[in-house]
């Protein structure tokens, strides 16, 4: 956008120049509109010649990606053998895995449940004992989590609750306001009272 704007300004310059005449300003305009053409194309063929703003902004941000998110390029093919297993090469996975996996992949009675599950119910069909690694690797890779989601709601939570019971909140409260609201976990009620020996009522 910068480099767009110089050239917009650069034109604006060139239109208010002194004593122009009408054919001037329209050399100026048919010139810029020309421009523009060549650099939709050469934005189309991903040639940035003439955008050095937004080719340092690529730039800055492949690094920055890079950076950031080199743990996903380590487990990558982790992530593979998780999302992919029947169609990853046995030779690209670690030696440890590769009998197992190629056993894996001739089962016929997994393939139609791993084409008709979500990959989080998929996995529990999957033998502990026939693979044992391609669970290990699969409840590793459901251990995952991007957490920007968890932290925002969590925040959230806290400042709601810090609100609302503003005079009678402690530390520890706060912490178990906080592990309840962000758990997934239903307790069942029925079940913990019959679990009791004997039900306490209060006065």
């Amino acid at each position: 956008m910068v480099d767009i704007t110089d050239l917009l300004n650069n034109l604006n310059v060139k239109l208010k120049g002194k004593e122009q005449i009408i054919t001037e300003l329209f050399d100026h305009i048919k010139a810029f509109q020309m421009k523009l053409q060549l650099l939709c194309r050469h934005l189309s063929a991903g040639n940035f010649a003439h955008f050095p703003s937004l080719r340092d902004v690529n730039v800055n941000l492949n690094k920055e990606f890079d950076l950031r998110f080199v743990d996903f390029k380590k487990t990558a093919g982790d992530m593979e053998l998780f999302s992919q297993p029947f169609s990853v090469s046995p030779d690209s996975v670690p030696e440890h895995l590769q009998m197992e996996l190629i056993e894996f992949q001739c089962d016929t009675e997994l393939r139609p449940k791993f084409v008709s599950l979500p990959l989080r119910d998929f996995y529990p069909h999957v033998s502990k004992q026939r693979y044992p690694q391609m669970r290990k690797n699969a409840q590793v890779m459901l251990s995952l989590f991007g957490s920007t989601y968890i932290c925002e709601q969590t925040f959230s939570l806290m400042n709601l609750n810090k609100i609302k019971l503003r005079g009678t909140l402690t530390d520890s409260h706060l912490q178990d306001i906080l592990t309840l609201s962000v758990s997934k976990l239903q307790p069942n009620i029925q079940s913990l009272i019959k679990s009791k020996d004997q039900l306490h009522v209060s006065h």
